[in-house]
């Protein structure tokens, strides 16, 4: 029999097993909701989720907030320039300025330093497609709501925004480049 016409049991045994865990791997969540609410629950406190999706490139939930304060787990700063003099930028921080709204604060975030501010900017884009109308008019709420709190932690690929008026805090996750 030729050579090239025959594959190895072993070999299309290897194949069919990488086919079978590229196929797994496809239908993978980001995050399952418990993972979501444990990553959102370590910046505030949330009470009820009102919105949760997950797919393998992105995460988005809504969640009732309890109170419209920063945990202190994460650093809060009051400017973008104390992110990046303190190197927060590098892990978990919360960004806060009175009279300002999130998208205000990612703007000026953008300004002060550009990789940070594309990285927050494509969390938030990815998790689009994990977005009800409803959680999307939420996370619109809630970046341009006066006063918010912005989060956003790099190692996790994940932001979110407290919005203090309609008591939520939008969740976004999504693969940074």
């Amino acid at each position: 029999m030729p050579g090239g016409w025959l594959i190895s049991a072993r070999r299309a045994g290897q194949g069919m097993a990488l086919a079978a865990l590229a196929f797994v791997l496809a239908g993978c969540d980001r995050h399952s909701e418990e993972e979501a609410r444990a990553l959102a629950a370590q910046w505030f406190d949330i009470g009820e989720t009102l919105h949760f999706d997950s797919r393998q490139r992105c995460t988005a939930a809504v969640f009732r907030a309890q109170s419209g304060e920063v945990k202190s787990r994460v650093p809060l700063f009051a400017s973008p320039e104390a992110v990046v003099g303190n190197q927060a930028q590098s892990g978990a921080f919360a960004l806060a300025v009175p009279d300002t709204s999130a998208d205000a604060l990612f703007l000026a975030l953008m300004k002060v330093d550009r990789s940070t501010g594309m990285a927050l900017q494509e969390v938030g884009i990815t998790a689009r497609p994990c977005m009800t109308e409803s959680a999307r008019q939420a996370f619109y709420s809630a970046l341009t709501v006066v006063p918010s709190v912005l989060v956003f932690s790099g190692p996790d690929g994940a932001f979110a925004v407290l919005d203090p008026v309609r008591r939520h805090v939008v969740l976004t996750s999504g693969a940074i480049q």
